[in-house]
C-alpha cells in the first residue's frame, strides 16, 4: 500500500509537469532546484505515510522553498525562509515528544488505508483493533490523517495501573475500557478536544498520555 501510494505521487508528478503551464507555471525551473522539489515532496508523503509528520512539514517546507525560488510567490528571502522552518521545527519538536519504543500485545486488528501489521499506525484511513493481552502493562497508537477505535474490555491489567501512549495528527480515536478502568489523561495537545466518560475512580488505571494535535479523543467506559 505504502510503495502504491509513492506511485501514485509519481505519477501526479509527472501529469504536474505536463500541465504546469496551463496552470500558471513557467518552465523556467532549473534542473538541480526541480531535482531537490521533487525529491523533498516525495519523502514529505513518504514520512507523512509513517506517520512521522514533523518530518513530513519540514520537507514540504523546503519543497515550497525551492519552488518560491524560482516562482517567487511570496517575497520572503530564501535563508530566511530555511532559518524560520528550521526555527518551527524544532519549536514541533519541543512541544511534541519523541515516539518511544513499543510494547508488544496481543490482539487483533481490522482495517483500511496504510495500517502497518501490528495495527499499531494508521495513516489515511481506519483502524479498529482488540487488545486481549492478559499481563497488559503499556501499548501505544499512532494516527495520522484517520481513526481509529481500540477495545480494551478483553484486557487485564498486571498490577494495579497500565499506561497507553498516543500520537495523532488531523485524526480522532476512540477508546473502549472495562468498567472497572479508571481513565486518567495527560496529553500534550494542539487544537485538540478530548471527551474522558471513564474519569470516575476505578480498581485499575490506565494512565493516557502522548500528543495530540488537531484531533479528537473520545474515551468510554463499558459500564451498563
Amino acid at each position: 500500500m505504502k510503495r502504491h501510494i509513492i506511485g501514485y505521487l509519481f505519477i501526479g508528478l509527472a501529469v504536474l509537469v505536463l500541465i504546469r503551464d496551463a496552470l500558471g507555471f513557467n518552465l523556467s525551473m532549473p534542473f538541480w532546484t526541480t531535482v531537490c522539489f521533487v525529491i523533498t515532496v516525495v519523502t514529505g508523503f513518504h514520512r507523512l505515510v509513517k506517520l512521522d509528520w514533523r518530518s513530513s512539514i519540514f520537507c514540504f517546507g523546503l519543497a515550497f522553498i525551492a519552488a518560491n525560488s524560482v516562482y517567487e510567490w511570496v517575497g520572503f528571502g530564501t535563508w530566511n525562509m530555511v532559518l524560520s522552518l528550521g526555527l518551527l521545527c524544532l519549536g514541533l519538536n519541543l512541544i511534541f515528544k519523541p515516539k518511544k519504543k513499543r510494547a508488544m500485545n496481543d490482539g487483533q486488528e481490522f482495517g483500511s488505508g496504510v495500517i502497518d501489521d501490528k495495527g499499531r499506525d494508521t495513516a489515511f484511513g481506519s483502524s479498529t483493533r482488540y487488545i486481549h493481552e492478559e499481563n497488559f502493562i503499556h501499548d501505544s497508537v499512532d494516527v495520522a490523517f484517520g481513526s481509529s477505535t481500540i477495545y480494551f474490555d478483553q484486557a487485564v491489567i498486571l498490577g494495579d495501573k497500565a499506561s497507553f501512549e498516543i500520537n495523532a495528527a488531523f485524526s480522532s480515536l476512540t477508546l473502549y475500557l472495562p468498567a472497572n478502568w479508571q481513565a486518567i489523561v495527560k496529553l500534550d495537545s494542539a487544537l485538540s478536544t478530548t471527551n474522558n466518560y471513564a474519569s470516575e475512580p476505578g480498581e485499575k488505571i490506565l494512565h493516557i498520555t502522548g500528543d495530540l494535535a488537531f484531533s479528537t479523543l473520545t474515551i468510554y467506559s463499558t459500564k451498563g
